[in-house]
Order: structure tokens, then sequence, then C-alpha cells
């Protein structure tokens, strides 16, 4: 086992993994494929190298119609730099570098085109505490626990599934406790969606790019756990996934994704992952994972729970902001049609989804019906998306849940009400154990709540749930939910 060990360490350095053992000739014809495939990829980006321009660096022949708005965006959602030490990686003709050494304390800018870095260093001359590095971001070399944030802007599509599982390693390597990696992608298509008109890609050649599910990202940044020098063991808690909204606004792609994750330690009785084990859930496990789903929600022509809540929110207003919270812990198709309540009533919706996998299929029918009014998130849990908010300062004036009760705790709970306006509406879908009025209504109560209507539905929701099934056809060997179902609606007391 020892043996193995070091010779890993050989082949990957600075990670701990258990592989069999390689003789040369393997050895020498895993080296070779990375250098015909990286060599792939900057003969991909050389094509661009005369041309250091925005348009260029976002392959995009329309970019500068949405450079700074999209750069606003990514900056707008990273946290304060001043006296951090950052490193931009993929920084190109220094889109970002600029505005993260106008507020950082030290920035190291890489690319591996010389052409973008100079181009880099001309606009940036007059900051003097940048430093600039030509090379390949799966070559960079830094010292441990030396950077605060990790930046990244469009960079994993370029790379494989090892480079991308080698290049997170050297994330949590490279940072510091408490620090951040920001990380920014195509999911599943360009940035310019399928449009061929405003592509730069080369159409005679093949695009070396690979536009992974979002959900592979969120599963490999919640996955890894890195063991230190000092034995220490760390994890990325992953604070959110959202589209970038410059995408949806003027190409209807919600397809944009981007990241933010803290270094933090791991979890009590956490075990090392090891980069085999990594890259095979990346290459293969979490790919078939969300290719399975897909086919069961892909093609969802409504939901359930419409008929349940469709009553008893007729009387809110048009024109108001909603916030839905889906968990789907009971039944992945227990959840909320974030699209028919933006029409019904003209409003704005944020859907926060918690399940990686159905988070991407939210963004799949957001990506067909391209209704700019609905936008999902992901966020680990539901605390997570109201701090998401309250850093906003953000307030909705409709909150609608299923299972909020039933997966949220207490402290959650009475927090929620801080990011809805006042005279909030409050409705969620419950499955309970037992349909009692007034244990509810003295719960409520004491988490911040006042019970306005209490009903049970469960015969609404088994038969909405049957009538489901038999019209989604693929769908008929799920089964129903044959909980007992109350439906509430609550103000908040403060």
């Amino acid at each position: 086992m020892t043996t193995e060990k070091q010779q890993c360490k050989h082949l990957i350095p600075l990670f701990k993994c258990l592989i069999p053992s390689f003789n040369s000739s393997f050895i020498f014809r895993e080296r070779e494929m990375v250098n015909v495939r990286r060599a792939n990829f900057k003969s991909f980006w050389d094509k661009y190298s005369d041309k250091p321009d925005t348009n260029s660096m976002m392959l995009n022949h329309s970019a500068e119609e949405l450079e700074a708005s999209d750069r606003a965006d990514i900056l707008a959602s990273l946290p304060q730099l001043h006296n951090k030490d950052v490193v931009d990686i993929g920084a190109g003709i220094g889109r970002f570098t600029t505005v993260l050494a106008e507020t950082a304390r030290w920035v190291l800018s890489t690319d591996f085109i010389d052409s973008f870095i100079k181009k880099n260093q001309q606009r940036n001359a007059h900051l003097g505490n940048i430093n600039y590095r030509v090379g390949d971001a799966v070559g960079l070399q830094m010292d441990s626990n030396s950077v605060d944030l990790v930046f990244t802007n469009w960079l994993m599509m370029y790379l494989s599934d090892e480079e991308t599982v080698e290049f997170i390693f050297n994330c949590m390597r490279w940072l510091r406790e408490s620090g951040i990696v920001h990380l920014r992608e195509s999911c599943s298509e360009p940035s310019t969606g399928r449009s061929k008109a405003k592509s730069m890609h080369d159409t005679a050649n093949a695009n070396p790019t690979h536009y992974r599910f979002s959900s592979l990202y969120i599963n490999l940044l919640r996955a890894i756990r890195y063991r230190d020098v000092d034995n220490k063991l760390w994890r990325f808690n992953v604070q959110w996934s959202c589209s970038v909204p410059t995408y949806i606004k003027r190409s209807n792609n919600w397809r944009q994704v981007h990241w933010l994750a803290e270094k933090v330690a791991a979890e009590d009785g956490a075990k090392e992952t090891s980069f085999n084990e990594l890259v095979e859930l990346l290459k293969s496990t979490w790919q078939q994972g969300q290719e399975a789903w897909d086919a069961k929600l892909d093609d969802e022509k409504y939901v359930w729970s419409e008929k349940i809540f469709s009553s008893a929110i007729a009387s809110l207003p048009s024109n108001s902001t909603f916030f839905l919270y889906t968990p789907r812990t009971i039944s992945p198709f227990c959840h909320i049609n974030a699209h028919s309540l933006a029409e019904t009533f003209n409003a704005n919706v944020w859907n926060t989804e918690i399940v990686p996998e159905y988070y991407r299929t939210s963004l799949t029918k957001s990506n067909n019906l391209k209704d700019q009014r609905v936008r999902f998130g992901w966020n680990e849990n539901l605390a997570s998306s109201v701090k998401y908010w309250q850093q906003k300062e953000a307030l909705f004036d409709v909150f609608i849940a299923t299972e909020f009760l039933s997966t949220s705790d207490d402290n959650t709970i009475r927090q929620v009400p801080q990011i809805t306006s006042s005279g909030a509406k409050f409705f969620t879908l419950e499955p309970v154990d037992e349909v009692n009025e007034g244990a509810m209504k003295e719960r409520l109560q004491k988490l911040g709540f006042t019970l306005e209507s209490f009903t049970d539905v469960t015969d609404q929701a088994v038969a909405a749930q049957e009538q489901y099934f038999k019209d989604h056809e693929h769908l008929s060997n799920e089964k129903v939910i044959r909980k007992n179902w109350v439906l509430l609606e609550m103000s908040a007391t403060n």
C-alpha cells in the first residue's frame, strides 16, 4: 500500500490517493495524452492571440454589448477584498484584474497566452500591486496557504476531468483558512447559447470545451476533503450557485453559472477523498445520475402542487416578488411551478433548490421557457439562502414553500421574515404525521408566526399525485406519497 502511495505522489504531486501500480510505458502514454490535450487547448486559444480584445476573451462577436454588465455581476458577488491577496487565473487581458487590484492588497494575474498577458500589463500599468505570469492553469505553482481568493471566470470548461479535479485540489491548497474560491462556467452550452452568429468558435475545427452540467461542479466542490501537510482535513462550504443575470437579460441563457465556496475545517469524522475517486465521480457517476433525473424531470408538463395552492393564493396581488423554497426531500416531484406563478401574477420569482440535480433541471426548464421573471438558485439549505438575500438586503412580498416546517430548524424559520416585506404572505404545503391544528398553531406562535389558515388537503394531494403520474407516463412506477398533507397560510407577528 505504501508503494502505491509513493507511485501516486510521483504522478500527482500533493495528492494522497490509492491507485493501481503503473508500469513506465503506461505513465509515458498518460503524460503524452495530457501533453496532446493541453496542446489542443493552446492551439484553440492561439487562434485569438493576435486579437487580445474583449470579443476574443468572451468568444462572442457581440461581447462589447454585455461585457461591462457581465463584469459588474461577477464582481458584485465577491466578498470584501481589502488587505486580501488574490490570484486571477485565466485572466486574459485583465477584464477582472484591474478591479481586483484596485481593492486587494496584491494580485497575481495569470494566463497561458503571452499576448493576452502583455495587453493585461499595458492596461494595468498604473497599478503597482499586480504580478503577472504566463503559464497554464494546470501547472500553476503557488505556495500553500498563500491567497485569500482564487478567482476564475471560464476556466474549468477548458480542463479535462482529471485536470479539473487537480485544479480544485490546488485551490484548496493555495487558499488560507476561510479563503474563497469563485468559479464561473458555461454549463451544457456555450455562453452564446445555440446562436452560431454570435459565437466566435471556429465551426471548421473541433471545439475542445467541456460544457458540463452545473450540478457536477456543485457536487465536486462539496465532495472534496483535503488533508494538508499539518494533517488537518479541509472541505469547501459552497455558499451558493446562481445564473449570471446579464446572460439571462441579454441572451435568455440561464446556464451561465457561478459559485462561491469557502475553505473551512472538515466535519468531525470526515474522510480524505482520493484523486481517482473524485475523477470517477465527475467523469461518470454524477454525469449518469444527472442524466437519469433529466429523463424524469425535463419534460414535466405541470407540477401537482399547483392544484393544492391555486385557490389559497388566488387573491394575491399582481406585480409582487415571490420567494419559493422547494427542498424536495420527501419526493423529487413535490415542488412549486415557478413559471406558472410568474405568468399568473406577473411576478418576479426566485426559487431556491437544495438538490444540485433538481437545480440543473430547473435551469433547463428556464432556458426552454425563457421567462426572465423566473430565477433559480442553489443553496445547501434554507438558512444559506436566507443569508444570501440578507446580504443583498432584498425583501420579498410572498413566501411559498413545500416542506418548510419539516425540513428547517427553528432558528432558520425565525429568520425568514427578515427577507420579506411588511405584511408579506406565507404559504407552505406540509407532510405531517398527524393533522393537528392546535399543535401547529402553538408551534408557529413560538416561531414568530400567526396561523391564518389551516386546511387538511390529504385527499387532494394524493389525488393530484395520482393524476400527475398518469399524465406523465414515464413516471408510472413512481410512488404517491400517502401521508397526511396540510396547507398553511401564515403571517409574521413582528
